[in-house]
Formats: C-alpha cells, structure tokens, sequence
C-alpha cells in the first residue's frame, strides 16, 4: 500500500537575491524621501512615502529586476504576466515602529526590497498569517510536536541586505516592531496587478 501527502491551496513566497544592484545609492534614494511627507497606512509610527516614480535612473535597474523575476514566478505559477510594477513606496521604521496586519487590496503580487547595507536582529521581521489563521488556530494551536509548512499558523523572515521577496497581495502580513534603537529600517513596498489599480 503506497500513500502521499498532497500540497493543495500552497501560498508561494519567493526570495530573490539582487544584490548586485547598487544598493548604496538606493538606500541613499530612500533616505532622501524621509524629508517628505508621510501618510499612513498600515504603519504604525514611522515614515511611509507616497508612490515614487520607478522611471528614476536611480531605480531603473532594480525596476526591471523585479519584473523579470515576477515573470519567472508567474510562470511557475501559471499567472498571467503583469507588464509593470504598478506602485511602489518607501518605508522607513524608526525604533518602536511596526506595521499591523495587512493585505494588498487589487493586486496580484506584491513584494519588498531591502536596500540597506545590512540589517541587524531585532529590527523588525516580516510576518505572513496562514489564510485559515483563525479557524485553523482554533483546533490546531498548541497541537504542534514541531513547526513546519503544514501545522504553522505564521512564517516570519529578516530583512536580509539586497534580497526582494515578492508573495500573493491576498497573503496576510505584518511587520514587526524594530528594536534596534540605533537603526533605521529602510525598505520599499511594490505591487503588480493586471487590471487598474485604485489609488494607495
């Protein structure tokens, strides 16, 4: 008698490397935008820009990466392929700062880019909540003899110098509060939709 476990309603989440891109001057870019005005959406505390404009020299190379990896990934995928990023922001989380629960609303992919030259423990984690979270928290929480990708309610990476991750925009996420109260923690937020998006 054979048996198999099959992975059926999967939540990809893909990690690319891209630091080889001249991460110095787009931090530098970032932290320029700090002397703007903020607005404020899942953030609490901290700075958020509004949309920044991707034709920007300073830009255009991490622009097009990020469009031929979500190409490879939608074709893994089975997604038809969004021809641009539609929108991408700047955030910037002092100490104490952290970002609530949220989802990308009209949107297919959405993603973050860590530009900075290094990003020490405790500045502040990315946290993806299993979809089922609150029903399948209810019979399963605490039942776990070791964590893994089929009995955990949540799935938290570091930021890591120069690596995107880019999941679905319907994936549940947050991040957690940096720590570190001598570091700025820098990253830009990007979305890809196939249809028109509504304003942030």
């Amino acid at each position: 008698m054979t048996s198999q476990i099959i992975d059926f309603f999967v939540s990809p989440i893909k990690i690319i490397d891209l630091s080889h891109l001249n991460l110095i001057e787009i931090e530098e870019y970032c932290l320029m935008k700090n002397q703007t005005q903020s607005v404020t959406k899942s953030n609490q505390g901290g700075f958020q820009s509004g949309n920044i404009d991707l034709s920007e020299k300073v830009l255009r190379n991490l622009n097009n990466n990020l469009i031929i990896e979500t190409h490879k990934l939608c074709d893994e995928l089975q997604l038809k392929k969004p021809t641009k990023i539609d929108n991408m922001w700047v955030n910037i989380n002092n100490y104490g700062n952290s970002n609530t629960n949220h989802i990308h609303t009209n949107c297919l992919l959405s993603g973050v880019f860590y530009p900075s030259q290094s990003y020490p423990e405790n500045c502040g984690n990315i946290k993806f909540q299993h979809p089922s979270h609150d029903i399948m928290g209810y019979d399963w929480d605490r039942q776990q003899t070791n964590y893994n990708k089929y009995n955990s309610l949540s799935y938290q990476l570091p930021p890591i110098s120069g690596h995107a991750i880019i999941f679905p925009s319907w994936l549940v996420h947050r991040v957690e509060s940096n720590l570190n109260k001598n570091f700025l923690r820098v990253s830009m937020s990007f979305n890809f939709a196939n249809r028109p998006m509504k304003e942030r």
